[in-house]
């Protein structure tokens, strides 16, 4: 009997350690190209594996660290992870990490451009450079027409960090179209509880 169970055991071990761990069904991994790279998706195959660093963390002093909403408001959609890889496999636009640098430099979503948050908020030549690199066009008033403005999807650290909100807010002010701005709540942290691949930049660097 006894032997019985640990053969059970045995097998049902073996099963899950076969398995692979997919992003959706059938689905084990996903090629992008962004940024003059390519790279892949998938996911930590070891199901024991768990969070050590940071993002393991549950709870964060507020302020600054709050609770964000799910939804930025109502034009604005939020994103899950399978819209946040779909937008980034189908080029749907800009994928945009808009943390402080020094947390990017650590880890990133592949695909992601560093566009700190803080540069929205005030006008600047800064400012202007990267709403035209957004096929925004200054008008001769100082207004921006944004008819040829491109998707853009925002995230940052997770649903405690208002860095992705606050950017989305100062471009609504500015007045870009807020049906192309699209927002992933669940930022870094989620991303890595899902054991969803990530990149170092600042050893791209070098």
């Amino acid at each position: 009997m006894k032997s019985n169970y640990l053969m059970m055991i045995f097998i049902f071990t073996w099963l899950l350690q076969a398995q692979d761990v997919e992003i959706s069904q059938g689905i084990t991994s996903v090629e992008i190209q962004a940024n003059d790279k390519y790279f892949v998706i998938s996911r930590e195959q070891n199901p024991e594996s768990y969070l050590t660093n940071s993002y393991a963390l549950t709870s964060r002093p507020s302020p600054p660290f709050f609770i964000e909403p799910f939804q930025v408001n109502d034009k604005v959609e939020t994103y899950g992870e399978l819209e946040v890889i779909e937008f980034l496999k189908t080029n749907s636009g800009i994928f945009i990490d808009a943390r402080l640098e020094n947390w990017f430099e650590e880890s990133a979503i592949a695909g992601a451009v560093n566009i700190p948050f803080k540069l929205f908020l005030e006008d600047s030549s800064k400012r202007d450079a990267i709403l035209i690199g957004f096929g925004a066009k200054k008008q001769s008033d100082g207004s921006w027409g944004f008819t040829k403005a491109k998707k853009l999807l925002f995230y940052c650290n997770g649903a405690w960090c208002g860095q992705s909100p606050t950017a989305i807010k100062a471009l609504i002010e500015i007045g870009y179209p807020q049906e192309k701005m699209k927002y992933y709540r669940g930022g870094m942290q989620e991303w890595q509880l899902l054991g969803l691949s990530t990149v170092v930049p600042k050893k791209e660097k070098k």
